[in-house]
């Protein structure tokens, strides 16, 4: 008898109640091991058999393969995958597999006529209906964090070079309880087995480390290999397990080995910074120490030792390196508990490990709540459409230059609320599973954000704010599922449906605030930036203007008041700079302030965008030659004021291939990243980042590229004329903002003979008539 669909907090948590399953892995072919936490000191274990499964479209692909070994069952409705079959253990699960495989003949590991719903773990809590943490607090976790300080007298740490050993381990948990492990009377061997000792005996129930699986793990796994000491950090007494994998960050690919431990979880806060940066956008690098300072994380007197010093910090000064490494890992701790609840909480609800929901984009976690959803009601499921979706979110600018005040107005939830006000419903949805999820979401979102509102405690606050997080990256993935090429529930006419929609409101809402008197300057996917009219003065009356335009909207449809600026630079689409009434800078968009600029071109493009929203011209062209001067004379605060650092986003080998077809030219980074790996013999890996600045002597830039390491400030060799062109490259941004070309360059140039007056430039605004925008096609 086919089971209903669950009530929709069932559906949202999953049907099954049981609390405090701290991590699960599999033991044998059909045995899976959960871990609950007790209380602080107590995890008890349970064995429960498990039945392998996947999907299949088609029972007959399974003729001729023994019968005693699966079960199926038929499921109702139409849908394409018609079949869910058990199987008494992994054997008989990938025997099958194969099976199935030479019965399509496909050559492909997944054939399109079978839907295999993730790890061993996930298929588990998929069939019974248990998700991690239910009845827990984060606090609840015991984190434990682990770093490592490598003794390397030159060059980048290598694990299989003997003498690059590991001379201290740093430990801390969620208790306030730390280690250091390492003195230097103490042998490698004996800071490794103390190390791992104390790991066990604390019990973590998560690891966490910054940039964990890249180096500290892999590392500490080599000298143990080195030295014999088995690396039984499993609950089981298992050794840890790693395997290839790579995670998207916006345009960003990286490539590691994730490392799993029968029984606990390892939280990268590495990752967890690039995965937050991806929204902010403002992050001025992605290490320890430079996530520690732009959170506020850093201990009081946190000691400081660069990464090329240790060595010799640890001959002459050991006590210094090891206040050093204690406070990477207060570091580490502050950072994955700033970071880390809106995953704890998506992991109360996604049918996957925590590990796992850390590591896995949001479109696979709604695909996971309904294929679970599906399950429960023994119905059939849909299989991704070809396609792509056509319509995108509706940007343009109509006014460039610098104006204000300027009020930023925007649709609350735009295409959540379109999705339930539209009641918009991927087609391959047969239970209307979509709709029930995104209201339920949506309802607890409002409810926990009030209650965060009315919370007196600040860390009551920052519980339910982690809670309302993970809501909205739940929320704000049913869209994006909807125009995914691979999503099961895709539908890009639905997709393409909500856009289209929101381009409709957002032309409905530029309307509305222009025939009441604003200026409407740039509109933005989501919002509205508009100069309000003269008679609107000040936040009460900008807040009621924004009032009177929601109450003209359709129902379910409410504009929010986001915010209000002293002065906004309008620039091009999605590129905008604000100034807020405290006198801080909000920037949108590359086209100004690019990362991939050096650090001294970001300031200068920072300074000048101030000045430019003050219109001190005077200014301007101060900052500019100061600018000059410093390039000139060579004062820099160090090699990081003017390296460029790109990320390797394909091979060296792949890189090298790709030159030789001519199919790219020779670059910088990849040049640099050669001469390195040749002398250090380390092989980069795809997703890392390469530093180096221009040297004098001419040529094309590749061949003028040397590692920052390389420079020193007591024989500066960098190429001047480079980094004063690159200076002029930057203001050259700033020139559509005068009226006229000369006079950009009275302000932006040396100065001559007469010398400089400010009075004789004019900044300029550009307006566009709307008549000759609001109706373009907009893709």
């Amino acid at each position: 008898m086919d089971a209903a669909p669950p009530d929709d907090d069932a559906l949202l948590y999953g049907h099954d109640p049981a609390e405090r399953i701290v991590a699960l892995h599999p033991v044998g072919p059909a045995t899976m091991r959960l871990y609950r936490r007790r209380s602080p000191t107590e995890v008890t274990t349970e064995d429960v058999r498990v039945h392998p499964f996947f999907f299949l479209s088609d029972a007959d692909l399974l003729r001729g393969f023994p019968r005693d070994r699966f079960q199926f069952q038929e499921l109702a409705g139409r849908g394409f995958f018609r079949y869910v079959v058990a199987f008494p253990d992994r054997g008989a699960y990938f025997d099958a597999l194969r099976h199935v495989e030479r019965a399509t003949e496909t050559a492909k590991a997944r054939p399109d006529e079978v839907y295999l719903p993730g790890s061993p773990e996930q298929q588990y809590l998929m069939q019974t209906g248990r998700t991690l943490f239910k009845g827990m607090a984060f606090d609840d976790l015991v984190r434990l964090q682990l770093d490592i300080e490598v003794y390397s007298p030159k060059g980048f740490p290598q694990a299989t070079v003997p003498e690059h050993r590991i001379i201290l381990v740093a430990l801390s948990d969620s208790t306030g309880w730390s280690r250091l492990v390492g003195t230097p009377e103490m042998t490698e061997e004996e800071v490794l087995r103390e190390t791992l000792d104390l790991v066990k005996e604390r019990d973590p129930d998560v690891i966490e480390g910054h940039n964990i699986q890249s180096f500290d793990f892999p590392y500490l796994f080599e000298r143990c290999r080195r030295h014999g000491v088995p690396v039984d950090l499993g609950r089981d007494g298992s050794p840890p397990r790693s395997y290839p994998t790579s995670m998207r960050f916006a345009e960003r690919q990286v490539e590691f080995d994730a490392v799993e431990i029968a029984g606990r979880h390892v939280i990268d806060t590495l990752h967890q910074t690039m995965a937050f940066d991806v929204f902010k956008r403002d992050l001025p690098n992605y290490t320890l120490k430079g996530a520690a300072r732009y959170f506020g994380f850093a201990p009081e007197g946190r000691t400081y030792v660069p990464g090329d010093q240790i060595a010799h910090v640890w001959d002459t000064d050991p006590h210094r390196l090891m206040e050093y490494a204690i406070d990477d890992a207060t570091e580490t701790e502050r950072l994955a508990r700033f970071l880390s609840g809106s995953t704890f909480y998506l992991t109360q609800m996604v049918p996957m490990p925590y590990g796992q929901a850390a590591r896995t984009g949001p479109a696979a976690k709604v695909e996971a709540l309904f294929v679970r959803g599906y399950l429960h009601a023994r119905h059939s499921l849909p299989r991704a459409d070809f396609g792509s979706q056509v319509v995108g979110g509706y940007t343009d600018v109509f006014v460039t230059g610098v104006v204000g005040p300027v009020v930023y107005a925007d649709v609350e939830s735009l295409y959540p609320s379109i999705m339930l006000t539209y009641d918009v419903q991927p087609k391959g949805d047969a239970l209307g599973l979509f709709p029930r999820l995104l209201r339920r979401l949506t309802g607890l979102r409002f409810e926990t954000k009030d209650a965060m509102r009315e919370a007196d405690d600040a860390h009551e606050r920052g519980e339910l704010d982690a809670r309302q997080s993970a809501y909205k990256i739940v929320i704000n993935s049913f869209y994006g599922n909807m125009g995914f090429g691979y999503a099961l529930f895709n539908d890009f006419a639905e997709a393409d449906r909500v856009a289209a929609t929101g381009q409709d409101l957002l032309r409905q809402i530029m309307r509305l605030a222009r025939a009441a008197g604003a200026r409407v300057v740039e509109v933005d996917t989501d919002g509205v930036l508009f100069v309000p009219p003269d008679s609107v003065v000040g936040e009460a009356a900008e807040r009621q203007f924004v009032e009177r335009l929601s109450e003209q909207m359709p129902d379910g449809i409410r504009i929010g008041f986001d915010g209000r600026f002293q002065r906004m630079l309008s620039y091009k689409k999605k590129n905008y700079a604000l100034l807020d009434y405290d006198g801080h800078l909000k920037f949108k968009g590359s086209s100004l302030v690019s990362r991939s600029s050096e650090r001294f071109g970001r300031a200068f493009v920072r300074e000048a965008i101030r000045l430019l929203l003050e219109e001190d011209v005077q200014g301007l062209h101060d900052l500019y030659l100061e600018h000059r001067r410093r390039i000139e004379a060579h004062d820099w605060q160090g090699v990081e004021s003017f390296q460029r650092t790109e990320t390797l986003k394909t091979s060296l080998a792949d890189y090298e291939q790709a030159v030789a077809a001519g199919e790219r030219t020779r670059s910088a980074a990849y040049e640099v990243a050669a001469r390195e790996a040749a002398r250090t013999g380390r092989a980069p890996r795809v997703g890392d980042r390469v530093s180096y600045y221009l040297g004098e002597g001419g040529g094309r830039v590749f061949e003028a590229a040397r590692p920052a390491r390389d420079w020193s400030p007591a024989a500066p060799d960098e190429s001047t004329a480079f980094y004063l062109d690159r200076l002029d490259q930057l203001a050259g941004r700033f020139e559509p903002f005068f009226e006229t070309p000369a006079q950009f360059r009275l302000v932006f140039s040396e100065e001559d003979l007469f010398g400089f007056d400010p009075s004789a430039v004019r900044l300029v605004v550009r307006e566009r008539d709307p008549e000759e925008v609001e109706d373009d096609v907009p893709f």
